[in-house]
């Protein structure tokens, strides 16, 4: 009798620990390693006229070089970040109603103007994320870059390679900013 009760302790034991097993990869651990998504809300700065090159944001402060945003940004950069959240298997609902959300302010987006490998404007981007949680600012990443030749700076050289010796689109260059910044504010996203 003793030995009976022994196997099926085991079996149960052995059961519970392949659901368990399973369970985890399923969900890869996602569901249990973030009970509450946060929130993302992308927004691009209403630029006027009169709007100075260089501004301040006005969530955080900091100054920011303003330029020309083309009017699928918020979209673009909205896909791109939803995308690289998802990869990343971090839940994430939209709008900022949460306790907790990533804000991307856009405040640069601009297209290069010229092919692959001759252009007259390269791609620019510029955007601030902020995590913000009970509605103070958390953490700040800023990107703010223009794509430059080989021979403005040297020292980028294994971006250079990277991207291909080619002159990106601005939908490359603002994809390269969101997982940078992704990757900067990883343990506060969770």
């Amino acid at each position: 009798m003793l030995s009976i009760r022994k196997y099926v302790n085991r079996f149960f034991l052995v059961y519970l620990a392949m659901l368990t097993v399973s369970l985890t990869v399923l969900c890869d651990g996602s569901i249990l390693a973030q009970e509450n998504p946060i929130g993302v809300f992308v927004e691009k700065m209403a630029i006027d006229k009169e709007t100075r090159k260089i501004d301040k944001c006005k969530y955080c402060g900091k100054l920011i070089k303003v330029g020309k945003i083309h009017t699928d940004a918020e979209i673009v950069v909205g896909n791109q970040t939803g995308a690289e959240l998802d990869y990343r298997k971090i839940q994430y609902e939209w709008g900022k109603e949460k306790k907790k959300y990533l804000h991307v302010y856009i405040f640069r987006f601009e297209e290069r103007k010229g092919s692959d490998f001759g252009v007259e404007k390269p791609a620019g981007v510029g955007f601030h994320m902020h995590i913000i949680e009970n509605d103070s600012i958390k953490r700040i990443f800023v990107f703010d870059e223009d794509q430059r030749s080989l021979s403005e700076n040297v020292l980028d050289i294994g971006k250079f390679f990277k991207r291909g010796a080619k002159w990106i689109t601005v939908d490359v260059l603002s994809q390269e900013g969101i997982e940078k910044g992704l990757d900067s504010l990883a343990d506060d996203l969770k």
